[in-house]
């Protein structure tokens, strides 16, 4: 005689309850998780910037500085360094003369001089980067906002390769808050990608005053901030 055993039904529901159950609490931290990511929550009502462009996208274009290192077998073959881009779009790399550069990325660039000296290296390496000017009204590859009124130093302030030039960290650059700076109602300026413009106002003080750090909003390119006069 062949005694064959089953498991108890509860048994067998138990494991697909629990699979139910963690999935369910899986997929509500999920989504808690992803709304939590939305800019729109983490900023309330203010715009955040887009932090996740690669670096390599910003375009060359005349007045920009770049080195150029050609590598062979891991061996530095040229180095060009602080090569100011002209205001025909060109540089001068050794063996090529005049190049092209201006629109491109950092990789296009970097694929095109490789190519080139192919005719003169087996296997070369080409390596491309920014160089940012040391004075503070040198041009930047990821571009500037503007930050006027009440600032001690008003003007142009360049956006840092992280992408990550807050509010604050702008007014900071631009000499810090001037006398009757009004910090709750600063106004920042933006351009529309369809065109237009945008404006809104600031409360920069509650993020001291209360801990508000979503107020300390991202910065992006072209941006405008205006700190107004606090009238008595």
């Amino acid at each position: 005689m062949k005694i064959t055993c089953k498991p108890p039904v509860f048994l067998l529901a138990f494991p697909l309850l629990g699979m139910c159950v963690s999935g369910c609490w899986i997929s509500t931290v999920a989504s808690r998780q992803e709304h939590t990511r939305d800019p729109a929550v983490l900023a309330g009502n203010y715009p955040a910037a887009s932090t996740n462009v690669p670096f390599e996208s910003a375009d060359l274009r005349p007045g920009l500085v770049i080195n150029v290192t050609v590598l062979v077998a891991g061996k530095n073959e040229i180095a060009a360094p602080g090569k100011r881009i002209t205001d025909k779009g060109t540089i001068s790399m050794p063996l090529l003369g005049a190049v092209k550069v201006s629109a491109q990325s950092l990789e296009s660039l970097s694929a095109q001089l490789t190519s080139a000296y192919k005719e003169f290296f087996v296997n070369p390496q080409v390596i491309v980067e920014f160089v940012r000017d040391d004075n503070r009204e040198g041009l930047s590859p990821w571009g500037s906002v503007t930050v006027l009124g009440r600032v001690k130093k008003p003007g142009r302030v360049s956006l840092p390769a992280t992408r990550d030039l807050t509010l604050s960290g702008a007014i900071q650059q631009a000499g810090g808050y001037d006398t009757s700076a009004k910090e709750n109602a600063i106004r920042i300026t933006r351009k529309r990608p369809g065109g237009g413009i945008k404006t809104w106002q600031v409360d920069l003080r509650s993020v001291g005053a209360e801990g508000l750090i979503e107020n300390d909003i991202l910065l992006e390119p072209d941006d405008v901030v205006y700190i107004p006069e606090l009238i008595f």
